[in-house]
């Protein structure tokens, strides 16, 4: 049967609801603020007696519009009114009827619309009677079981007496606070029979939730009880132990009060460990924050304050030392040993900042051992190669879960001294990210002006560095930041010659792989002959790892053979049979030219794994007088040809050559394409193949030559001499020039290499020619 009122008028104003919707027949309290709400009210109350209509706004906007709003709403009756002094009005509305919103016939100054109403159908039936009585059981089950409710006894006996279905559906789905979504579909459905059974849904859902809100009280209420009673027997057990003389926690707390008053601590960090203690000493037993305090003082007191090695300084001792674990590296040695000349006649001096720069496999790192030996010290060692976070070296903050002192304060924690030997090994590969910048960090730990006072984020106190003598080690020296390169003493570690790897090859190698293979010299033996060929053909590197690798191989091959063949035959490696051992030679281009080319000159470079010697050829075709140049060739070695070009170009009457360079194209190559090259050095080396090309004279096979040049022919200072001439010599080179300049350069070369090779210092690229040219 149809359910109808009376409508009193088709347009009317509209005001828009948040959060809201007005059901008819039921009273329901509003503020209206919004300006267009205000003016629709005003309206509504002089020109409609109070009636307007009252629709749901689908989102929270302030400024709503037509689309905002839902098609259905209620017209409602103002019942009262009160104007607050924000010019707002506080009135109560009763809903009268569902209507239809046709159209928006005004949208400026307020909202007015043209609507038409919704009738409802109701099918009376034995089925809907029982779904009134269980929806009216239902939510007085919901107001029984919540414990705080709105709704009065009395309601609900108004509620058991209701025969009308739409009432009872409005004044449920007003009072069982549902969300605007689960109102408005109340409102929308026009047959009662399905908004009787979307009611009865809603409740049988909110029985569920108050139920698993019941559940949650009780686990919630015994998980209370369990801990009071926890803090109850703890409370008692230490009333027991106090009765029986057995404090426990008292005992433990001042066991740390009598360390840290033994740690030799400063003053200021006794006085902040005492003042955690008493924190401590304060906290209820089930406090999570128990142990990160606990582990907090520990730390303070672990750390060696006051502890430091104990050793009267020996220099002959020291320098014993030093010469047994390691040949050569006279410079590191020598540093060393007056660091203890001077700490032994002073007392105590600052800590160095050695930073030791080279090729790998020189030795940089295990230096660092035998120094630590040396001096009687602990030795800790930290590998910075990646490290890309901050608090990797100053720690995290006490804040964080699990935090500790960063590596530094380990390292010196695990050294139990205050002074050990630190090493910082790969200084020279630290990275940066968001998470900081480790270098920066390292600043205040490697300058001795400020380490005396080194601040760790976990300890927040400061710790006390300078004693200490940190050791960096690096392969490049361009990728240490500037400010702290500055810090740092630098000691350059150059490749080792064929003499220093024979030697430590005869003195440490070769006994260690004896031991390590199980083998006596009494089973097998390796003349020098052999080692140097194994230095010479097998391996290409400054330091002496690679020729530890061949060498291992060949210990190994030589114990397998020993395992298998019973015989006792002494097996000796010679020149004839180590190709059995390592195979064919892999490295032939160390050596110089075999004979006297036109156009073909040896220029000598640094890389970082030593000295090495290049052919730079060139050569002319017809053309049109153009350069061409190959070899993976960088930028500043381009730049140099085309110095050298243009000097023989201006010096051509001078050469004798035909100044005809327009008709003939010039290529200049450096074999090893795959090898990019780069750098000025190779410019007096460009200008000998080009001069040698042009006039048809060779360059002698015996001559390497580095050196830049300009256009007026100067021959300018390069670095890396000493590699340069450590290559020349593997490369069986009897002549090398170089630039006057850096004759000074010639002292750190050793002396039995500066007699096999005759050096001639160049100023001017006619001195160079003058040799280089047959």
């Amino acid at each position: 049967m149809p359910v109808t009122n009376n409508l009193i008028s088709n347009e009317l104003p509209l005001m828009a609801l948040k959060n809201v919707a007005l059901f008819p027949r039921i009273a329901i309290p509003l503020v209206v603020q919004r300006s267009k709400s205000v003016t629709a009210l005003e309206q509504s109350l002089s020109a409609h007696n109070g009636q307007m209509i009252f629709v749901a706004q689908r989102n929270l906007h302030d400024d709503a519009i037509p689309k905002d709003l839902f098609k259905i709403g209620t017209i409602g009756h103002i019942i009262t009114t009160n104007r607050l002094t924000d010019g707002s009005f506080k009135i109560d509305a009763e809903g009268l009827k569902r209507v239809k919103i046709l159209e928006f016939t005004q949208e400026e100054p307020f909202f007015k619309a043209k609507i038409a109403p919704v009738e409802l159908e109701y099918k009376e039936s034995v089925e809907s009677e029982a779904l009134i009585r269980t929806i009216i059981e239902q939510f007085k089950k919901v107001t029984e079981a919540k414990i705080f409710s709105s709704v009065l006894p009395s309601f609900l006996f108004t509620l058991s007496q209701l025969k009308e279905p739409e009432q009872l559906v409005n004044l449920i789905a007003v009072n069982l606070n549902l969300d605007l979504l689960d109102q408005q579909y109340i409102l929308e459905t026009t047959n009662l029979n399905e908004a009787l059974k979307r009611i009865n849904f809603f409740l049988t859902r909110e029985l569920e939730i108050l139920e698993a809100e019941k559940k949650v009280a009780k686990e919630t209420k015994k998980q209370l009880g369990k801990m009071q009673k926890e803090i109850f027997l703890r409370e008692q057990l230490k009333s027991i132990e106090k009765e029986l003389g057995m404090e426990g926690e008292k005992g433990d707390y001042e066991q740390l009060r009598t360390k840290i008053k033994k740690s030799g601590m400063p003053k200021e960090v006794e006085k902040k460990a005492v003042k955690e203690l008493g924190r401590l000493e304060k906290m209820p037993m089930f406090s999570p924050e128990i142990s990160y305090l606990r582990t907090y003082l520990d730390w303070l007191v672990e750390l060696p304050w006051a502890i430091a090695t104990k050793k009267s300084i020996d220099l002959k001792q020291a320098g014993k030392v030093l010469d047994k674990d390691h040949y050569g590296l006279d410079k590191v040695k020598e540093r060393i040993l007056e660091y203890l000349a001077v700490q032994k006649q002073v007392g105590k001096v600052k800590g160095p900042i050695l930073c030791f720069i080279g090729p790998p496999g020189t030795g940089k790192t295990s230096i660092g051992r035998s120094i630590a030996n040396a001096l009687g010290r602990k030795f800790v060692r930290i590998s910075l190669g990646g490290l890309h976070d901050e608090a990797e070296l100053r720690g995290h903050r006490r804040t964080y879960v699990g935090a500790l002192p960063g590596r530094i304060i380990q390292g010196i924690h695990t050294a139990s001294a205050k002074d050990p030997v630190f090493m910082l090994d790969e200084i020279d590969k630290i990275g940066q990210d968001f998470r900081g910048d480790p270098a920066a960090a390292l600043l205040e730990a490697l300058d001795p002006e400020q380490n005396f006072s080194f601040s760790d984020n976990y300890l927040e106190v400061p710790f006390d560095l300078s004693d200490v003598i940190f050791i960096t080690t690096a392969n490049r020296l361009d990728t240490i930041p500037p400010a702290l390169r500055d810090r740092l003493e630098i000691i350059e570690f150059p490749g080792y010659t064929e003499d220093e790897k024979l030697y430590i090859a005869k003195k440490f190698l070769v006994p260690k792989l004896f031991g390590q293979h199980g083998l006596k010299a009494t089973t097998f033996s390796m003349s020098d002959g052999v080692v140097l060929d194994v230095i010479r053909k097998h391996t290409s590197e400054a330091g002496v790892r690679e020729l530890e690798r061949k060498l291992a191989t060949i210990f190994r091959k030589v114990t397998r053979r020993v395992v298998e063949n019973s015989s006792r035959d002494k097996l000796i490696v010679n020149d004839k049979t180590l190709h059995q051992f390592l195979g064919p030679a892999r490295y032939t281009h160390q050596q110089g030219e075999k004979e006297d080319e036109i156009g073909v000159a040896t220029g000598l470079a640094w890389t970082p794994v030593g000295g090495e010697v290049l052919s730079i050829e060139a050569t002319k075709m017809p053309g049109k007088g153009k350069l061409i140049l190959t070899g993976y060739l960088g930028e500043v070695m381009k730049e140099s040809v085309s110095a050298a070009l243009s000097y023989v170009r201006s010096s051509a009457e001078k050469f004798k050559i035909k100044n005809d360079f327009y008709k003939e194209d010039i290529h200049i190559h450096i074999p090893s394409g795959a090898i990019p090259k780069d750098g000025p050095s190779a410019g007096v080396a460009m200008i000998t193949a080009i001069v040698s090309m042009l006039t048809k004279r060779a360059v002698r096979k015996d001559v390497g030559m580095t050196g830049e040049i300009t256009l007026r022919g100067k021959v300018l200072e390069i670095g890396g001499i000493k590699e340069k001439v450590l290559a020349a010599h593997r490369a069986g080179l009897k002549t090398i020039i170089v630039p006057q300049a850096n004759e000074k350069d010639l002292v750190d070369i050793p002396v039995k290499i500066r007699k096999a090779l005759k050096f001639v210092y160049a100023q001017t690229v006619d001195d160079v020619l003058k040799v280089a040219l047959k």
